[in-house]
């Protein structure tokens, strides 16, 4: 099966297990209220996404609840900004979220982890399905100048894992599966997908439905704002309560940064089925601004000359990969393959090809240490 992604109004090829837990597609006509000019390297992608503008999802049946752990993430600190413990520090009750399973010694082999049975099964069937998103810009998308060919840092991980499991870089060893976010953690856990790479923030929430790998990269939330607007004049330093009353703010439901600005009063929740829905929601008028991972609204102003980056990041977003909590033998093997990555280079080659021109950073740039449980 190939590699590249099915484009979002068509459907997928290989029928989910159970579709009626994931989104149906549907178009309605619509029409852009003011025109845009869009310049940077992702011309191709957005004409796509234009192509889907009035396409939205629906799950016939919501996800499960979970289990509470504490508070939701507040958007004001003591400070008037947002605050950054919001994804990163636990409740006690959690531990440390960021801690995973500890791998074996020595380079990633199946072989070492025979205890649940995880690794054999997906040997046999000769092939890792993975939960993505299409449309996050740099991290997973659908490069529609090159056959709709998935690309992003998030997919080449994936492919690097794979190449350690099956001993080659086979590109038929991977099945990809677009997921809706509300939806991610149930499809982990009943098993439709091995892995989900959707640049997920590891927190005590989502720890309760799934397990996750050591974490990859890590993220902090930023504000994306139309030039010239009333929300691009205004003390950023302040994190989201320093947007005007009444500024329609898009995310992506299911994100740390959905419940940061439900939190903040004054705000106007505007919510898009993907991240590239909120550029498009800004783009027809819609929204005044979007507020999510810097990687993410970074690629976002890459497709819209438009719309900026504003104020410092407001949170600590470290991601991580999604593993159901029946299968701890792969969640050590991808650990094993993750300690590869960073060694070797590899995780630094994959920065420098879809990060370092988007996020430039001041210094040089590393992979996160890896914390271990066990």
């Amino acid at each position: 099966m190939p590699t590249h992604a099915v484009r979002p109004n068509r459907p997928a090829r290989r029928p989910l297990r159970d579709p009626s837990r994931y989104a149906s597609t549907r178009c309605t006509p619509g029409r852009p209220t003011r025109r845009r000019v869009m310049v940077g390297p992702a011309l191709a992608l957005l004409a796509a996404l234009f192509l889907s503008a009035s396409c939205t999802s629906a799950t016939s049946t919501p996800p499960p609840a979970a289990a509470p752990t504490g508070p939701a993430p507040t958007a004001e600190s003591p400070g008037g900004g947002s605050d950054p413990r919001a994804a990163g520090d636990p409740p006690p009750s959690c531990g440390d979220p960021l801690a995973s399973l500890r791998p074996g010694s020595g380079p990633p082999r199946a072989t070492d982890y025979p205890n649940d049975g995880s690794l054999a099964r997906i040997l046999r069937q000769g092939f890792l399905t993975i939960g993505i998103d299409q449309s996050t810009y740099p991290f997973s998308y659908a490069d529609v100048a090159d056959h709709n060919r998935l690309k992003g840092f998030d997919i080449d991980l994936v492919r690097e894992i794979a190449a350690d499991l099956f001993g080659s870089a086979d590109t038929s060893r991977l099945r990809f599966r677009v997921l809706p976010n509300d939806i991610r953690e149930q499809a982990v856990a009943n098993g439709d997908v091995d892995i989900v790479a959707k640049s997920v923030t590891v927190n005590c929430r989502r720890r309760a439905l799934v397990d996750f790998s050591a974490v990859y990269y890590e993220s902090g939330q930023r504000v994306l704002v139309v030039r010239d607007s009333p929300a691009a004049s205004t003390d950023h330093n302040r994190g989201l309560i320093g947007l005007p009353a009444g500024t329609r703010v898009c995310t992506v439901g299911n994100t740390t940064a959905a419940e940061a600005v439900r939190a903040t009063k004054g705000l106007v929740p505007v919510t898009g089925e993907t991240w590239a829905d909120c550029l498009v929601h800004i783009q027809q008028g819609r929204a005044d601004a979007s507020v999510g991972d810097d990687t993410i609204m970074a690629g976002l102003q890459a497709q819209d000359r438009f719309v900026q980056l504003v104020g410092p990041k407001l949170t600590r977003e470290p991601y991580g990969l999604e593993i159901a909590k029946t299968h701890p033998d792969l969640v050590r093997f991808v650990n094993a393959s993750l300690e590869r990555i960073r060694r070797d280079g590899t995780w630094l080659r994959l920065y420098e090809t879809y990060v370092a021109r988007y996020i430039p950073e001041p210094g040089p740039v590393t992979a996160p240490d890896a914390v271990y449980r066990d």
